[in-house]
């Protein structure tokens, strides 16, 4: 995704074309579009708030790539994965239509657990943008920051950037060596 016409709102931490395009903030007026899934769907990385995640499909990931490439490792070496995918489906969570009661029961309670965990992923994200911004004194009257300038000052190399997703997640998970996760 091109950073190009985006802006970081500082007020609720959401993206912005600034009235051109679909993008629009939390502060701003929602508009459908016909055939668009999530005409504002893009966002900063719901686990690190540094790049732009999302997109206008249902179909759209909630984190930047080294944050998806960490929970694809913690999936591979703990058996454990947030569930990122903005789509319950992308998470490998469904209601089978013609199944049991009882599996449709199951299934449903999976469904809402999936919709709570994912609410607080997103506010995780929030908290970690307002965190970021925070951080650089010189914009603290800036209202709107250019997403091109956001993700260059926090860009780091690959390895850094594998390291603050690994810290982004137990920070998030509230654990301190991910050899817990295998042991809940």
């Amino acid at each position: 995704m091109s950073s190009h016409g985006l802006f970081v709102c500082t007020t609720c931490f959401s993206l912005t074309g600034l009235g051109l395009g679909m993008q629009r903030c939390r502060c701003e007026e929602y508009k459908a579009y016909s055939g668009v899934d999530c005409p504002s769907g893009y966002h900063l990385c719901y686990m690190c708030g540094t790049e732009v995640a999302g997109g206008t499909s249902r179909w759209a990931w909630n984190a930047c790539e080294s944050c998806l490439k960490f929970n694809r490792y913690l999936a591979r070496t703990y058996g454990f994965r947030l569930p990122l995918g903005r789509h319950s489906i992308m998470n490998s969570i469904g209601i089978p239509i013609h199944a049991s009661k009882e599996v449709q029961e199951e299934a449903t309670k999976d469904m809402f657990h999936f919709l709570n965990v994912a609410g607080s992923i997103e506010d995780w994200g929030v908290l970690q943008a307002r965190v970021l911004f925070e951080s650089v004194h010189s914009w603290q009257k800036i209202q709107i920051i250019p997403l091109a300038k956001w993700e260059a000052k926090f860009h780091l190399s690959k390895v850094k950037a594998t390291t603050r997703s690994g810290q982004a997640f137990k920070d998030y998970l509230r654990i301190d060596e991910f050899e817990q996760l295998a042991r809940e």
